[in-house]
């Protein structure tokens, strides 16, 4: 794909049922995007209509297929992300039965959006528009990250995954979940969620961006949503819930130690932005922790509080004060790199 300029980029972390307050923040980031057009009596634009790539991990995963691959609203994807949860809500079923009820939902999710269920991810005749990819790992090799694309990259052989296999190899948590195999059979590869390193997958995004766009690329925006910080949880353990805790917990953690590096490394360069309810999603009632009501309010007393920084986010998405080249941004980790601001 040709090298592009001004280039918008999100991603989503893992977080189970906590991915609604991702929708949330979204559902409160597309508003103001789109405010100027409502005032003009113009149609909102979609998500897929801002962004040019949108990576996700885990239930971000998910999102993202939902509003890149889809090209869903926010509100549809929040409404099916809250049918899903009542699958996330089965703690007494057994792994593959989990995996049976996620596969069985995403198919009437694909018919009542008038897709065929075997629709693969990646279509070679559609490269242009928004893309996306989803972060998963080898249940032989559970330190891998994979990325399932919705595009073609020379580093890589396509796959042929349909969209409901991506879904579900990325949403494929341990032990919540059974693993997934996909492939011709003398190539055949068991997948599950993500590990740990990978739940918040910012890096990737950045990285796939790199191989899709090309090194001189440019970008203007970085957005990275989290599903929030749930401090000490207590779920009884005679109902299956101690594994769910432990999963949260590590996802958690890693997404935020993930976050806050990220942070360190290029915050002050004015692109990236992150959104993640840290402080009001602790609870110590197991009832709440699936709660949609509840995840729902917290996460609006959280964007409260960021209204300055949802307006920086908004002004820069929107006027692209300043682009970083993604051969920049590839080398995020390195402590002695200083990054070139190029005004645009």
């Amino acid at each position: 794909m040709a090298s592009k300029s001004n280039l918008k980029l999100a991603s989503f972390d893992g977080g189970g049922v906590r991915g609604l307050s991702q929708l949330e923040i979204m559902n409160n980031i597309m508003h103001r995007l789109n405010w100027d057009r409502q005032l003009n009596g113009d149609e909102p634009l979609l998500p897929c209509e801002h962004f040019d790539l949108i990576g996700g991990s885990g239930t971000g995963g998910l999102i993202a297929i939902m509003l890149a691959k889809l090209r869903m609203t926010v509100e549809e994807t929040s409404e099916e992300f809250c049918m899903l949860i009542d699958v996330f809500k089965k703690l007494d079923a057994t792994p593959q039965e989990m995996t049976q009820l996620l596969k069985e939902s995403m198919e009437d999710i694909m018919k009542r959006r008038g897709l065929l269920i075997n629709t693969k991810l990646l279509d070679v005749a559609q490269t242009q528009g928004c893309q996306c990819f989803v972060v998963a790992s080898l249940r032989a090799n559970t330190g891998t990250r994979i990325c399932l694309r919705s595009y073609p990259v020379p580093t890589h052989p396509a796959s042929n995954v349909t969209i409901i296999e991506a879904i579900l190899a990325t949403c494929a948590m341990q032990p919540t979940f059974a693993p997934v195999k996909l492939g011709p059979r003398y190539r055949e590869k068991e997948y599950i969620g993500p590990s740990l390193g990978a739940n918040n997958p910012i890096h990737d995004v950045i990285s796939e961006a790199h191989s899709l766009f090309g090194k001189e690329a440019t970008v203007a925006s970085i957005l990275s949503v989290g599903s929030g910080h749930p401090g000490i949880i207590t779920i009884p353990s005679d109902d299956g819930g101690d594994d769910m805790y432990k999963i949260m917990r590590e996802i958690m953690n890693d997404c935020m130690e993930k976050a806050r590096e990220v942070k360190q490394k290029f915050g002050r360069v004015g692109i990236y932005f992150r959104f993640s309810v840290e402080q009001g999603m602790q609870n110590d009632h197991s009832s709440q922790v699936m709660d949609p009501g509840w995840i729902a309010a917290q996460t609006e007393s959280y964007l409260e509080e960021q209204v300055d920084q949802l307006d920086a986010f908004t002004k820069g998405f929107k006027d692209a004060i300043y682009a970083v080249t993604l051969d920049h941004l590839s080398t995020l980790y390195s402590r002695d790199h200083q990054f070139v601001l190029i005004p645009t």
